[in-house]
């Protein structure tokens, strides 16, 4: 992956308690939108976080940097959840299981699997997104955190497909 920038540092003033200022019929539609991507995003920190080998290569440098872009995407989400009044899901421990047994297997398959499992999450997320964002009227700040970190799950997988055929 290129260098590129994922976000700069959250100030207090960034943070607004959006609750009031959104249609109570959309609430429940914003709350479980933003559920789900940070639950998604959280098995896919786990799937890269579970790929990681001691090997110093192009393979681990590309994984370790996802596996810190979908984080960033988890802390992007779980601030706004508590923006909206909300907390993460119950049962997100669930996808950290899924996650870290999805990435295990993959990397005891070898190369290519860990590079499939990756395509598949990030065209996992991709379809989630945009069901999400179909799913409720977003405010213009909320859709455009939405919006910036579906660009990166596409650069993901157009990242990861290229490691293919390599």
């Amino acid at each position: 992956m290129e260098t590129y920038h994922i976000r700069g540092p959250v100030e207090p003033q960034d943070i607004r308690f959006r609750c009031d200022s959104v249609d109570p019929l959309q609430l429940a539609n914003i709350r479980s939108g933003l559920k789900k991507l940070h639950t998604f995003e959280i098995m896919a920190v786990n799937i890269y976080k579970f790929q990681i080998t001691k090997q110093k290569n192009a393979l681990n440098q590309i994984i370790i940097q996802a596996m810190g872009n979908e984080m960033t995407h988890v802390q992007d989400f779980q601030i706004k959840l508590y923006e909206y009044g909300a907390r993460p899901g119950t049962f997100r421990w669930t996808f950290w299981l899924a996650g870290m047994i999805i990435g295990l297997t993959s990397r005891l398959l070898g190369k290519n699997a860990m590079i499939k499992a990756g395509i598949w999450t990030e065209q996992k997320a991709v379809t989630d997104y945009q069901k999400i964002i179909q799913s409720a009227s977003w405010d213009s700040d909320t859709l455009a955190v939405i919006t910036h970190n579906l660009q990166d799950e596409y650069h993901h997988i157009e990242t990861l497909q290229g490691l293919l055929n390599t």
